[in-house]
């Protein structure tokens, strides 16, 4: 069982990331992006084909990368372009949109569950220490170090640094942002772009572990979305201690055999208690208020 949670760590990491991800795009450019791991899986593929074509895996990681940046940022200057006005159900309702056409595209050039999996390489699979029986792989401190770096770095970027300031003008003020000279449309479509590149490298940490499928490894913008919801889709310390939450919770349940073929509905039932919760909060502070 504490092989299973450790293993949950690894996994709790890179959720995390997903998360932070999430709360990112919505912080900065005001969208809920539900493409996103579709848009890190179709990078992901594009480097395992070329490591199974011969290319170093370290280049074919980052040819993968800047695939997955290019294709978010035209994702983001799509929305900046045509839908900029719009209510944010409406950019949300695109974003959804196109991960339905990815994962359609990816499924059909790349295979699904009937066709098998691909194997993806895992360059942190080796233990960093062993303790009896308890195995710590490379894996859990890379997911875990990473999330806590871009949590700090973040948040640093954002009160400490007139970048920082210039994206929050983005997402709160993007008229008033653009009339007084920061230029709104580059940054977007960057923070587009670079949170495809991180949503990439995400995608080929989990995939050794949860099998090389490409509708299995987009559909993690679910798990996304529930890591988001524990931050309330601003709090980038809280997304980053759910994204740790759910792993443990997913590595749990696999070591129960009773629950293990139920484990993916992890996600759904976090999402479903939060709204609950929420919803009873939003009672009670009514009806406090009168």
């Amino acid at each position: 069982m504490v092989n299973s949670v450790i293993a949950g760590l690894s996994s709790g990491g890179a959720y995390a990331l997903l998360g932070l991800c999430v709360v990112l795009t919505y912080r900065l450019v005001a969208v809920v992006n539900f493409a996103m791991t579709a848009v890190g899986a179709m990078g992901a593929f594009v480097m395992v084909s070329l490591t199974d074509r011969g290319v170093n895996v370290w280049l074919a990681l980052l040819i993968g990368a800047a695939t997955a940046a290019l294709l978010s940022g035209v994702f983001g200057a799509a929305l900046v372009r045509w839908f900029a006005g719009h209510r944010e159900r409406t950019k949300a309702a695109v974003t959804v949109a196109l991960y339905v056409a990815l994962t359609a595209i990816g499924v059909r050039l790349f295979g699904g569950n009937s066709t098998g999996a691909h194997r993806f390489p895992n360059p942190f699979g080796d233990p960093v220490v062993t303790v009896g029986s308890v195995v710590v792989p490379q894996s859990v401190p890379v997911a875990i170090g990473f999330a806590l770096l871009i949590t700090v770095a973040v948040g640093l970027l954002l009160t400490r640094t007139r970048l920082g300031l210039k994206l929050q003008a983005l997402s709160e003020r993007p008229g008033t942002a653009e009339v007084v000279g920061i230029p709104a449309p580059r940054l977007a479509v960057g923070v587009w772009a670079g949170v495809g590149a991180i949503t990439m490298l995400v995608v080929v940490l989990v995939a050794p572990r949860l099998g090389g499928d490409f509708g299995t490894l987009s559909g993690l913008i679910s798990t996304a979305l529930a890591v988001a919801m524990v931050g309330a889709f601003r709090s980038l310390p809280l997304t980053l201690l759910g994204g740790l939450i759910l792993g443990c919770l997913e590595g749990l349940s696999s070591s129960m055999d009773s629950i293990q073929k139920y484990q993916g509905v992890v996600p759904f039932l976090v999402i479903l208690v939060l709204l609950w919760w929420r919803s009873r909060r939003e009672v009670w502070d009514t009806a406090h208020s009168r």
